[in-house]
């Protein structure tokens, strides 16, 4: 009985001529490279070994090229890390290990823990019980790592820090560092060129300690802080600033006063991205982080508003944000004054920005909540409204009819006399019987008498350009389009023939639009 085909021998010395396809006729080398640029860093040793049972030849390949073998998580299992070890040689390992994998992660240290000296990047996530050891995290051994990610999760341990590396520097070779719910005990660790830094949630964290490890890591491109609530700034100027001339994105989860302090502390001229996260409980609406603004951050943020293309403000049911350009400003908890906190710093903001902030449009967007009219007129004026988005609620049923009506509603407080009058675009989440009350609303918005056309031109509104109707859990169907449609095309001419989409799909309508 000869070979089976799954493991025919097909390589370039092989005298089969049916499994000499072209790829077989390939050197190693080309072969290893073409296997390579197949694989990801998600690509499991399942999916690998699976490539050993095309042919001999493809077996002896993989088998004999460490670097096949140098990614090992824990979702493999202990069997498949135990292979995997054995065949890396002297080439760098990745590691990956989840408590959800349902693996002992004492037994899987102890499995990938005689090649620590290999150890290129570690990214472990532990809910409770912890190891009983880190395995060469906690010694000198792991002399050969780039980067580290450990995330506790529910884990509480206060009144205790965690040291790595024997409580010496960390590794040279280490650019990329991630602690999230880690007390990290840092000072000892003397962390120095970083390229990205995150801690989040980390205990005991000094801001002496965060500027060294700074300013030893001149080519920092990431640097993200949250939650750190020992992160408190230091008493009098913190001198000359420091320049970070690789810094790009940042991200801020603290206290204002600490986010001053930063921003005072450090220069960083090719910043394109800055995200501010604040608890309205901890940071009361009278403050913000641009009042006043730090002098040092002042060129910093013409820049990165000067990406915008368009302002976007999103009102969910426990958190609000602001997206300005390369800017973005996330409250938590909020209620009616984060609503005018966003709106003073918006107009801040507008300021600042100059003449190019003159053209920005606004793009308001609700989720799981009903803006009250007032709400709604807060923003009413510069940006204007160009685009409106409701979703519903997770999980509820509700759909945002009454800001639908508002539309159709005049407004005697604003000079436009509508509200939003520059509005162009609807997304709407909805089940299609809230298509009624939109065209309410677009007739009572649109059709004007003559005599009112005439005297004030400003109180014709814009004619919405785009109409989209969605589901996030896509449960409207054919059925319920159908049973609108005719409302959806009377709408349709209302609008001077505006695009109508309907799940993604644009609706054709063969209606001769005045």
């Amino acid at each position: 009985m000869g070979p089976s085909p799954l493991v025919a021998d097909c390589g370039p010395g092989s005298t089969d001529v049916s499994h000499r396809a072209a790829i077989h006729q390939l050197p190693q080398e080309l072969i290893i490279v073409i296997f390579h640029l197949c694989f990801d860093h998600t690509t499991t040793v399942k999916v690998r070994t699976r490539l050993v049972l095309v042919c001999r030849y493809w077996k002896a390949v993989i088998e004999s090229t460490p670097s096949f073998w140098t990614r090992i998580t824990s979702a493999d299992g202990l069997q498949n890390a135990r292979n995997s070890i054995a065949k890396t040689g002297e080439s760098p390992i990745d590691l990956t290990l989840t408590t959800v994998d349902m693996v002992s992660a004492d037994e899987f240290l102890a499995v990938v823990s005689e090649k620590v000296s290999r150890w290129r990047s570690v990214d472990f996530a532990f809910d409770w019980p912890l190891p009983a050891s880190f395995g060469g995290l906690q010694t000198s051994a792991c002399h050969s790592l780039e980067k580290l990610s450990l995330l506790w999760g529910d884990i509480n341990l206060t009144g205790s820090k965690f040291t790595l590396f024997d409580g010496g520097p960390a590794p040279d070779a280490l650019k990329d560092v991630s602690f999230w719910g880690v007390p990290a005990n840092l000072p000892p660790m003397r962390l120095s060129g970083l390229s990205s830094l995150v801690l989040r949630d980390v205990a005991y964290v000094q801001m002496d300690d965060l500027l060294s490890i700074i300013r030893n890591s001149p080519e920092l491109t990431t640097l993200d802080l949250q939650e750190c609530g020992s992160l408190d700034p230091l008493d009098g100027s913190v001198g000359l600033p420091i320049i970070l001339g690789s810094l790009t994105a940042c991200t801020f989860e603290l206290s204002i006063p600490s986010i001053h302090f930063l921003l005072s502390a450090i220069h960083a001229p090719s910043l394109d991205h800055i995200e501010l996260i604040f608890d309205m409980e901890f940071s009361p609406p009278v403050s913000s982080a641009f009042s006043p603004l730090v002098p040092e951050f002042g060129p910093s943020l013409k820049r990165i508003l000067s990406t915008a293309k368009r302002i976007k403000l999103h009102f969910g049911y426990s958190r609000f944000s602001l997206t300005f350009g390369g800017l973005k400003i996330v409250l938590n908890s909020p209620d009616r004054e984060g609503i005018e906190y966003l709106r003073d710093v918006l107009d801040s903001l507008m300021d600042y920005s100059g003449e190019k902030g003159k053209d920005l449009k606004l793009h308001l967007s609700f989720s799981g909540v009903r803006p009250t009219i007032a709400v709604l007129q807060t923003f009413n004026s510069c940006p204007p409204v160009e685009k409106l988005t409701l979703f519903k609620a997770l999980g509820k049923k509700f759909i945002s009819i009454q800001t639908i009506k508002a539309l159709g509603t005049p407004i005697t407080t604003s000079p436009h006399g509508w509200l939003f009058p520059e509005l162009e675009v609807i997304c709407w989440e909805i089940g299609l019987g809230g298509v009624g009350e939109l065209e309410k609303a677009l007739h009572a918005r649109y059709v004007l008498p003559e005599s009112t056309r005439q005297s004030n031109e400003r109180q014709h509104p814009h004619l919405l350009k785009e109409i989209r109707f969605f589901s996030e859990s896509n449960h409207l169907s054919l059925i319920e389009f159908r049973d609108w449609e005719e409302t959806l095309r009377r709408i349709h001419v209302l609008t001077g023939g505006a695009r109508i989409f309907f799940m993604g799909s644009l609706q054709g309508f063969d209606t001769v639009v005045p």
